[in-house]
Formats: C-alpha cells, structure tokens, sequence
C-alpha cells in the first residue's frame, strides 16, 4: 500500500520532488507507511496543516 500527500482545497498532491505540488496523483509522491506520509506532510505544510494523507487502497 502507498501513501499520499492531498491538499482538498487547491485539489493537488505533494511531487515526487517532495517541494511542488501537482494535479497528476501519478506524479505525486508514494510512502510506505502513514507515519511517513504524516511526517512529511507537516515538515512541508506546518503543524495543523490542511493536507490528507491518502492510501492508493491496494492490498500489497
């Protein structure tokens, strides 16, 4: 399972780059855990961030 950084509002997910934001989920970034995902997200974002982390919701 991967996991993904989403901003609701400006409709985006954190780039593989880890910096920019896109609209292709297939150019975003994937971690394997939700911690990580929720690490990165408020290293990018700041504590009580507007992101998501998503899951791809595959079995793997």
């Amino acid at each position: 399972m991967s996991f993904y950084i989403y901003r609701p509002v400006q409709r985006v997910f954190l780039s593989e780059d880890e910096h920019t934001w896109t609209e292709d989920m297939l150019e975003a970034a994937a971690f394997t855990s939700r911690q990580l995902a929720d690490q990165v997200a408020e290293r990018e974002l700041g504590e009580g961030h507007d992101g998501y982390v998503l899951d791809d919701g595959s079995e793997d």
